[in-house]
C-alpha cells in the first residue's frame, strides 16, 4: 500500500479557508472521523507575544475541528488534549493560546494530560525500549486520533513534525523517563501506543532554529496525510533534511510504522514539492556538525 500525503497552499490563519482545505484533503484521503475523536496540538509553550510561533494556532485548531465536525460519522465524543512542556500547566498554555474561545466556540471537551489518570500500556515489538509506557487515559480510549504538528525546527531532533508530537502524550513523571540520549527511541516506542489516523500539520508559519523560541517562517502550507512516517518524510525533504537525518524517524520506519522513501509515497495537493523546496532554501536550524569547529589535526 502506498502511503498518501498532501501538501495545499494556505497564506493566512483564516478559521474558515483552512476547514476547506482540511475538509478537502480528509476526502482525497478517505478519512471518516468516527467513535471518541482526540485531537492532540502542539501546545508545548504558548504566549501571543513571548513565544508567538512555538505552538499549533487558535485558527488551525478552530479550522480542523470544523472539518471534522463535517466529515465525522457515529461521533461518542470530540476533545482536544495535550501535555504542555514539562513543570507548565497544560490549563495555562491554552489559554494563551487563545483555545478555550475554540473550544467554547465549537462545544467539546478539553482533556489536560496532567490533570487525568495515567495508564499502562505494554509495549510488544523486539525493538522497544521499555516494556510497558505510561499514557493519559483520554489517549488509551481513543478511536480516532488526530494529530495537529507545528512544523519547527528542532536542536537535537532536527525537526518536529507528526512523530515528535507524541512526545506531549505523556505526564511530566513519565515523560522524563529516557527524555536523554534515548528521546528518539522513545519516540519511536510511543508510536506503538496509538496510531494517529489522520494528521494535519500547520506549516502556513513554520519555526526555524529553535522549538521554543522559533523564528517564523512564512511556508505557507498545510501537510496532511494518514501515516506519520509518510508525512514527516515528505516533511523532510520540504526543508532538504535527507529523511535518515532524522533518527526517531529511521527507528519508526524501521519498526514497520511506514515508509521514509520517498519513491514509496504519493506526493500530491496544490502545492507542488518541488516549488516548496525552492521556496525553502534558506530554511534554518540550530544544529551543526561539531567537526566544522576542529581542523583535521585536533584530538
Amino acid at each position: 500500500m502506498r502511503h498518501k500525503v498532501l501538501i495545499m497552499r494556505c497564506d493566512k490563519y483564516d478559521p474558515d479557508k483552512i476547514a476547506g482545505i482540511v475538509k478537502e484533503g480528509m476526502k482525497a484521503l478517505s478519512v471518516k472521523p468516527s467513535g471518541r475523536i482526540l485531537l492532540k496540538p502542539n501546545v508545548v509553550l504558548a504566549h501571543p507575544e513571548l513565544f508567538p510561533h512555538a505552538f499549533t494556532r487558535k485558527e488551525f485548531l478552530d479550522g480542523v475541528i470544523s472539518a471534522t465536525k463535517a466529515m465525522a460519522e457515529d461521533v461518542t465524543e470530540i476533545a482536544v488534549g495535550e501535555r504542555s512542556g514539562i513543570t507548565i500547566p497544560t490549563r495555562y498554555n491554552f489559554k494563551s493560546a487563545g483555545y478555550f474561545e475554540v473550544i467554547k466556540k465549537h462545544g467539546i471537551k478539553t482533556h489536560y494530560f496532567d490533570e487525568v489518570k495515567q495508564v499502562p500500556v505494554r509495549l510488544k515489538r523486539k525493538e522497544r525500549l521499555r516494556d510497558t509506557i505510561f499514557v493519559p487515559k483520554p489517549v488509551a480510549q481513543a478511536d480516532f486520533l488526530i494529530n495537529l504538528p507545528k512544523f519547527k525546527a528542532h536542536p537535537w531532533c532536527r525537526l518536529t513534525l507528526s512523530l515528535k508530537n507524541f512526545i506531549g502524550i505523556q505526564d511530566d513523571r513519565h515523560r522524563l523517563v529516557d527524555h536523554n540520549s534515548f528521546l528518539e527511541r522513545k519516540i519511536a516506542d510511543l508510536q506503538e501506543v496509538i496510531q494517529p489516523k489522520f494528521i494535519a500539520i500547520d506549516a502556513i508559519t513554520a519555526g526555524q532554529k529553535m522549538m521554543l523560541t522559533p523564528t517564523p517562517f512564512d511556508m505557507g502550507a498545510i501537510v496532511m496525510g494518514t501515516n506519520s512516517c509518510a508525512v514527516d518524510t515528505v516533511g523532510c525533504h520540504m526543508v532538504h533534511v535527507e529523511p535518515k537525518d532524522l533518527i526517531h524517524l529511521r527507528h519508526a520506519s524501521e519498526r514497520g510504522f511506514g515508509p521514509m522513501n520517498l519513491d514509496e509515497i504519493d506526493v500530491s495537493g496544490d502545492f507542488p514539492l518541488e516549488e516548496v523546496r525552492e521556496k525553502t532554501r534558506n530554511f534554518q536550524f540550530c544544529m551543526e556538525n561539531i567537526e566544522k569547529y576542529f581542523g583535521e589535526d585536533s584530538n
